[in-house]
């Protein structure tokens, strides 16, 4: 289970966003929490104040994790959240991951958008992709624009979508969906999504056998899973999609908002063309609403 959080700030507005959802998520799965800022070399004269800035965010946070998490349960069982801020010199990308493997983090928790605030997937490669690339643990991404009632998890189901192609890397995820929604506590409930490419359907005459074939074995697989992952206090149901992926999936979403998408994204190739490929401009659409947990796989 996870226990330590690394949570990055800037001190962007944007960046700021994940500030309520990191203090909401560290009170509802008891995780102690890691502010960690970057100043660029030409920066390095407002240490001081960039210092003073993230540990008073630290305070913050703590507090108001506390308070929540002692409104959720009795006060002999709120536990005391540990929070703490740093600040290094340095590049972003290159001290947020030398951080990580430096000390006993478990998430990396950050905004989708940072300094910059420019708002195309491809400038956050100038952080939060290379952090993709290359981090040993799970990213936690947090849209711009994260629905409210997914800070204050006032979504009628505790949904988390995991969406499977039947590989081994699709799979990766499922120990990490599985390991949020025990933390999470009751009515967590996983949904194992598939689609059915109906452009990988060959045009014959026995096209509806064949369609009908596909769709049994793409539903015995989900239900195999589901009955693999299956646990006492979480519910796993699972879907059925046909049309092109990425669509197929972000309509589903609009129609049933998750609390959070959790997926493989990478192997020993890096990042998988299903998340950064073809279907980049779907994806970017689909971030700015709900938060995705992004884990490294294997081919």
């Amino acid at each position: 289970m996870y226990k330590n959080m690394l949570v990055l700030l800037d001190g962007s507005e944007l960046a700021e966003v994940v500030f309520k959802y990191a203090q909401e998520l560290s009170a509802r799965l008891d995780l102690d929490l890691e502010l960690l800022h970057v100043c660029s070399p030409s920066e390095a004269e407002q240490l001081p104040m960039r210092r003073a800035y993230i540990e008073h965010r630290a305070e913050l946070l703590c507090t108001g994790a506390e308070q929540l998490r002692y409104s959720l349960a009795d006060a002999s069982a709120a536990s005391c959240i540990k929070a703490r801020g740093t600040v290094v010199v340095g590049y972003p990308a290159e001290e947020i991951l030398k951080y990580v493997d430096a000390n006993d983090v478990d998430l990396i928790l950050m905004s989708t958008h940072g300094h910059s605030g420019v708002k195309e997937w491809d400038d956050i490669g100038g952080v939060a992709s290379k952090v993709l690339h290359a981090s040993r643990v799970p990213v936690w991404l947090v849209p711009s624009e994260v629905r409210d009632e997914i800070i204050s998890d006032a979504l009628p189901k505790r949904r988390l979508v995991v969406p499977l192609s039947g590989s081994p890397l699709a799979e990766a995820a499922l120990p990490h969906a599985l390991a949020v929604a025990r933390q999470r506590g009751a009515e967590a409930e996983i949904v194992l999504v598939g689609v059915l490419d109906v452009g990988l359907i060959s045009v014959t005459r026995a096209q509806v056998r064949d369609k009908e074939e596909a769709y049994a074995r793409l539903k015995g697989y989900l239900a195999a899973v589901a009955e693999r992952i299956a646990e006492p206090g979480i519910t796993v149901s699972t879907e059925v999609l046909v049309g092109e992926p990425a669509p197929a999936i972000i309509e589903y979403l609009k129609e049933n908002p998750p609390q959070l998408i959790c997926m493989a994204t990478r192997g020993k190739t890096g990042i998988s063309k299903f998340v950064f490929g073809s279907v980049t401009e779907h994806v970017i659409h689909l971030i700015k609403k709900t938060p995705m947990l992004l884990v490294s796989g294997e081919e």
